[in-house]
């Protein structure tokens, strides 16, 4: 990793040729992956990258460069292409101009135990794995991710930010010669993660997926797993609680705030600052990042904005602005679900008859934004539920449902929340819940 002093010291050096309003943007670390099928690893790679966004202002008018040459010469050229790509765009009348220094509430992203995870300790790991599912004649397939990397911004306003990040990544999928399980998991400090657990979950649930029967479309009780949180909610992220959605009409949230959108035990935020995970405490203009209710006890409260977006709302910036040029308006990065009082186990314990879900798969969330309509299908193991028991695995189903109605029928979450990476320091924290009456429309045929 280049360090804080490096990379804001060759930052500063460049921006002293700025002859213009400029802002420079800074990403880059290392990043090694271990990839494995039939419980045998067949690939190791690492990489290693920087890349310097650029943006110049002239006047209303914006232009962005990037280079990942890392030089004062190279930054100073993209400058340059920046300067001449801003005379170029149209004036947006909403751009407040470059942000100035602020102070930021500390965040910890940074483990150095994460980076020294290489790949011999890694095979040691998931050779723990392969011969866990051996004894049950499973094999093993997924990757196993470690990265190590900083992001930095200075501006001619006087703004300087600098913040490190490591991440270790996770996921394990047992199959069998009728089914498969998976299992994932995230930190920032690989320690933390429990292996064993990890490994016995998905190897259970793998014993579980057999002689799997079909079951008709109509409205169920169901029992979704985080995961499945979680793919809902990285929709959400962009058809409801950004400031593109928003401003444009599409999110549920437009000419609704205030109203009631979902049932009373479900509060949705973005934190930067949670126990499972945490975030950057400053988005990609260097905006202070806040924590922002989206929905509160079920009433709609808000969306998150950049510093244009904001401007353009007439409301202040959260500190949510994605890279330069990036299409989506102002999104939450670090996209939470309160807990509540249960637990997995006894939601699937107190359901009379249902359908336990462990994955979503092939998840459409433009169907109908105004109602956060979404598709999909389950995967890596579909169960039945009968008298608080699992009683048999089920052929994969079609799902078909309208999120608020879903989140206005929840009846248990689960106190226990787990992370899930979305890229960089971006994820979703959710817990499990139980839906009543959610709405299955088809299953997956074998052929």
């Amino acid at each position: 990793m280049t360090g804080k002093d490096d990379v804001l010291g060759l930052l500063k050096r460049a921006l002293e040729l700025a002859e213009a309003p400029t802002e420079l943007l800074f990403i880059g670390g290392r990043s090694e992956l271990t990839r494995y099928t039939k419980s045998q690893i067949h690939q190791n790679v690492a990489e290693e990258d920087y890349t310097v966004y650029v943006k110049v202002v002239e006047g209303k008018r914006v232009g962005v460069a990037r280079t990942n040459r890392l030089s004062v010469e190279d930054i100073a050229a993209a400058m340059g292409k920046a300067r001449e790509l801003a005379r170029y765009q149209p004036e947006n009348p909403y751009f407040p101009g470059l942000a100035g220094p602020a102070s930021y509430t500390p965040s910890d992203t940074y483990c150095e135990n994460t980076p020294k995870f290489g790949p011999g300790r890694r095979a040691e790991i998931l050779g723990e794995i392969f011969a866990k599912a051996a004894q049950k004649k499973f094999e093993v397939a997924g990757s196993f991710s470690v990265s190590e990397w900083e992001m930095a911004l200075v501006n001619t306003e006087g703004l300087e930010a600098y913040q490190p990040v490591t991440g270790a990544e996770i996921g394990v999928v047992v199959t069998s010669k009728e089914g498969m399980a998976r299992a994932d998991a995230f930190s920032h400090d690989v320690s933390r993660i429990d292996f064993d657990a990890l490994a016995k979950k998905a190897i259970s649930r793998c014993a579980l997926d057999r002689d799997k029967v079909e079951l008709p479309p109509g409205e169920y009780t169901v029992v979704l797993e985080p995961a499945c949180l979680a793919e809902v909610m990285s929709w959400l992220s962009f058809i409801a609680f950004g400031s593109e959605a928003f401003l444009s009409g599409q999110s549920f949230l437009a000419g609704a705030i205030g109203e009631r959108s979902m049932g009373e035990n479900i509060t949705i935020y973005d934190s930067a600052w949670e126990p499972e995970a945490q975030g950057i405490p400053f988005d990609f203009e260097g905006t202070p990042k806040r924590k922002v209710v989206l929905i509160e006890r079920g009433v709609n409260r808000g969306v998150v904005f950049d510093r244009t977006s904001a401007a353009k709302a007439g409301a202040e910036p959260t500190g949510h602005a994605g890279p330069p040029g990036s299409p989506w308006g102002a999104i939450p990065w670090n996209l939470c679900m309160a807990p509540g009082d249960s637990s997995l186990e006894e939601m699937i314990s107190s359901c009379k008859r249902g359908i336990l879900v462990s994955n979503f798969h092939y998840v459409n969330g433009y169907l109908d934004t105004k109602k956060a309509l979404m598709t999909g299908m389950t995967r890596y193991g579909t169960f039945l539920i009968e008298d608080g028991q699992i009683t048999r695995a089920l052929a994969n189903l079609r799902w078909t449902e309208s999120m608020l109605r879903a989140f206005s029928n929840v009846v248990a979450i689960s106190r226990e929340r787990e992370a899930f990476p979305r890229g960089g320091a971006s994820f979703c924290i959710v817990p499990a819940v139980m839906i009543e009456g959610f709405t299955f429309t088809g299953v997956q045929k074998e052929r």
